[in-house]
């Protein structure tokens, strides 16, 4: 096929990320009158660089770019959601397929009347059909349910020994079926085909809604440059922006133009020019081989057999058994090399540069043209996906687009809700950028955070990237004392900013930042900066409040440990100044135990460790610290020892194997569920999964209950609020109302209800691997009083104890009693939340034993 090249003038001071593409025009068919143009060019460029020769070039309109430093933050204010308007529901094209609302939005829509809808045809791809126009009292609201299979099935088996995998459900669903949505690979010389795949146009269908949505509703987020050439891509025609969108939705590397299959080869080659064209208003959205600047990425587009015979061309020897990697690196070192008809050379011809462009052109006439995304563009594009989504993820937006995807073909579906979108979450452009800008920053410092301790300069690298933003930190926690006048509080009204839209500031994540920096500065054994960090946290309440208990800990743990001197009774001086490390870890544990934001867990490690350093400050007991908040001890569950056999094997990894009484290798939990079935007891190994599920089905619609703001798009399995403080407070009333009803007895028709009609949707903490019956026989043997307080635990503190539930949970027809155990195998211990989960569960009434699973055969210890 033709190939694609651009022209281009070059600048006096050649631009980093060089976006200049002029004008798209076909190759040559003759290969070698290409390779000298492109040669000319880039020897022209190269001598420029090394000669510092000054070229005038024509100005060129960019986005607009923010500097690099980090701005004054200001407190997070909530202006109030603006309710907003889209065309009613749809009704069912069949059992399987169902969809109540279109979003068929444009900058210029406006609310369709219910004569108007009624006319609406279906679409071909979606499957959708508009219908009788949603009731609801706000201008925004319609509701959306999918009736199509669930991938989170798959994901569960009752002998998996983690079963909390329903609470990552999307993550799993993405990973499990990667090869559906990413048809061609992802690296090297691979192709993108698209020509039979039953979801090739659900990506631009889902994008044009995206790009309407958010041009129509929050277009202030954007300058009216960006709004004119996200509108410039709206009218492109079809071909090229589905092209656009898949490759939007890859790695940000450079891909053949040959290896895109979709269509025929002239709707590429079309397509392509139109998105290397530049316009009047509007950077091209993608740049050619011209704008290749590092041999290594062509050389990547070549295969290993393609790499191979470029390095025996070029005289490198010993290539059997090279990797691609290593392939790359040797012809790459080879531009550096100089020959030795070289010396012949002018040395303007011999320029390392110069060198460079001429592997460059031998790689193009390899792969023909090549092209990549536009980084300015992407970026553009990639902030509106972040606002639609509400994502506070670099990896979320990927995910939640492949998740759309996946609801739109009908491989998953989300649940029936009414969308409320607030335009208001996000107050400026300059708050979107900074706020997306800070989160990579973030997500980068977690990756070298998570690095070995002995990686010390990636640890270094990343204390680095925290010194950079921690003046900005000081500068806005010092505004937020003066703002909120040094008060602990989380407002959940509609006068302030709801604790859960914090989530979205620029403060937020630069919080996240600050406390990475934390976590760092331990890694490097900087327990003094340490401190101040955990110092610094603390002194605020508008961000993180779940981990103050944490930090407090983490604080203690400092005074009592790394910042106390070593014991030296010869040494008064030291003796002194361990005391004064004790008497501020005693300090701290006070000030965290009467803090009403440290959770239950906490204060439970807090008041036994203070209890601990009054005895080495030798506080006799009547002027030890009593705080009715300060749990000094646990109900312990009682314990039941078994025996098994250990299936030993060196080379496994992960949970240990058992043999099972069927013969067949099982999980340490399932081999519990063995033992405990001899004294007439059936169960499942559930973990967390459910009472999360309970609280789900018993609560749907509580949960998706139409808050401003907190379902703000259709691809939501849970509202935005779920994992924060807000989630009680924002719907006490409801809430309430509902524990009582259950206290009551009145739950059996909700949650085979719910069950029935919601199965397979995706919902956060659901499993539907869960029988409606299994549910329901648990939730009517612990009765209405003890299901309700589990309930009222999981939904004022759901995101701290949607985890640590004992294992098994299991029932006693005979008897129809319920029964928990956490199991244990020979090297385990039980975690802070899980004594917790015991100790309410004791508290409430409910039996609960910590099985501990011994290798060896019963009868040898009778």
């Amino acid at each position: 096929m033709a190939g694609l090249t651009t022209k281009r003038e070059y600048g006096a001071s050649y631009p980093q990320h060089k976006r200049h593409d002029e004008a798209v025009a076909l190759h040559s068919s003759d290969a070698e009158k290409k390779s000298g143009v492109q040669r000319n060019r880039r020897l022209n460029r190269a001598d420029d660089d090394s000669q510092g020769v000054e070229i005038v070039s024509k100005p060129e309109p960019k986005l607009e770019q923010k500097p690099e430093t980090v701005p004054q933050l200001l407190v997070p204010e909530s202006p109030d959601p603006t309710p907003v308007s889209a065309p009613g529901n749809a009704k069912n094209l069949s059992p399987t397929v169902a969809y109540e609302a279109t979003m068929m939005l444009t900058p210029m829509l406006t609310p369709l009347s219910k004569q108007e809808l009624g006319n609406v045809e279906a679409d071909p791809v979606l499957g959708l059909v508009a219908g009788e126009m949603a009731v609801a009292d706000l201008d925004f609201a319609f509701s959306m349910p999918f009736s199509q299979t669930s991938y989170i099935d798959s994901h569960y088996s009752p002998e998996k020994p983690r079963a909390s995998v329903y609470l990552d459900a999307q993550e799993h669903v993405v990973q499990s079926i990667a090869g559906l949505l990413d048809t061609g690979a992802r690296a090297g010389s691979a192709g993108l085909d698209e020509r039979n795949t039953p979801e090739r146009m659900s990506y631009l269908k889902i994008f044009d809604r995206i790009l309407n949505t958010v041009l129509r509703f929050e277009a202030h987020l954007f300058s009216e440059h960006e709004c004119e050439v996200m509108m410039t891509f709206s009218k492109l025609e079809q071909h090229s922006r589905y092209i656009y969108t898949r490759l939007f939705l890859r790695k940000r590397a450079w891909i053949r133009v040959s290896n895109i299959k979709y269509s025929d080869n002239v709707v590429v080659e079309q397509a392509c020019r139109s998105l290397c064209k530049r316009l009047p208003n509007c950077e091209s959205f993608l740049i050619t081989d011209s704008e290749v600047e590092d041999c290594k990425d062509a050389l990547l587009l070549l295969t290993a057999a393609e790499l191979k015979d470029m390095a025996k061309k070029r005289g490198l020897k010993q290539l059997t058994g090279k990797t691609k990697d290593v392939l790359c690196e040797m012809l790459a070192k080879s531009t550096k090399q100089r020959t030795l008809t070289s010396f012949f050379k002018p040395k303007s011809e011999e320029n390392p540069k110069t060198r460079m462009f001429e592997l460059i052109d031998e790689v193009t006439k390899i792969t023909g043209p090549m092209v990549q995304l536009n980084p300015v563009i992407a970026e553009l594009f990639e902030r509106l996906h972040m606002v639609f989504f509400r994502s506070i993820s670099p990896l979320g937006v990927e995910q939640s687009m492949k998740l759309a995807v996946l609801a739109t073909i009908g491989q998953i579906r989300f649940p029936h809700y009414t969308v409320m979108r607030s335009a208001g979450l996000f107050s400026t452009r300059e708050d979107v950028i900074q706020f997306k800008k800070l989160m990579e920053i973030e997500s980068k410092m977690a990756e070298l955070c998570a690095a070995s301790v002995r990686e010390v300069d990636l640890q270094k690298q990343g204390w680095a990237m925290y010194v950079e933003h921690r003046d900005a930190w000081a500068r806005h926690v010092s505004l937020l004392s003066k703002t909120t006048n040094n008060k602990t509080h989380v407002d959940h009204g509609s006068s302030g900013m709801e604790y859960w839209k914090r989530h979205f500031t620029p403060g937020y994540a630069l919080s996240r930042i600050v406390e990475r920096g934390g976590r760092i500065a331990a890694n490097l054994k900087r327990f003094e900066d340490e401190e101040q960090i955990l110092q610094s946290l603390l002194s605020q309440t508008t961000y993180r409040l779940g981990k103050r208990g944490d930090w407090y800990e983490r604080l203690v743990l400092l005074y009592n440990t790394h910042l106390r001197p070593k014991k030296n009774k010869a040494d008064k001086e030291a003796e002194i100044q361990i005391r004064q490390a004790l008497q501020r870890a005693r300090d701290t544990c006070i000030r965290a135990i009467n803090d009403e934001h440290v959770h239950r867990v906490s204060l439970h490690s807090i008041s036994r460790q203070l209890r601990g350093i009054e005895e080495k400050l030798s506080i006799s007991e009547q002027n030890r610290y009593e705080n009715p908040r300060a749990l000094l001890e646990w109900r312990e569950a009682p314990e039941r020892t078994v025996y098994g056999m250990k299936i030993n094997n060196p080379s496994r990894r992960g949970p240990s194997a058992w043999d099972g009484d069927d013969g067949v290798p099982c999980s340490v939990e399932a081999l519990a569920l063995w033992r405990y079935k001899e004294h007439g007891y059936i169960g499942v190994h559930s973990e967390n999964a459910l009472v999360t599920t309970l609280f789900a089905l018993l609560f749907w619609d509580i949960i998706f209950h139409p808050l401003p703001g907190v379902l703000d798009n259709e691809y939501q399995d849970r509202p935005l609020d779920m994992h924060s403080e807000s989630l009680y407070p924002s719907r006490k009333e409801l809430i309430d109302d509902r524990l009582e009803e259950i206290a009551q007895g009145r739950f059996a028709n909700r949650l085979v209800l719910n069950y029935n009609s919601g199965q397979g949707t995706s919902c956060v903490g659901v499993s539907w691997n869960l029988t409606s019956e299994q549910l329901l026989t648990v939730a009517e043997y612990l009765g209405g009083e003890r299901l309700s307080a589990i309930c009222d635990v999981l939904a004022k503190e759901y995101s701290v104890k949607s985890s640590g539930f004992p294992d098994l949970c299991m029932w006693n027809p005979a008897t129809r009693e319920v029964l928990f155990a956490e199991v244990k195998g020979p090297t385990d211990r039980l975690s802070e939340t899980q004594r917790d989960w015991i100790d309410i569960l004791l508290g409430i009434g409910i039996d609960v034993e910590v099985c501990l699973v011994r290798q060896g055969d019963a009868r040898d210890f009778e």
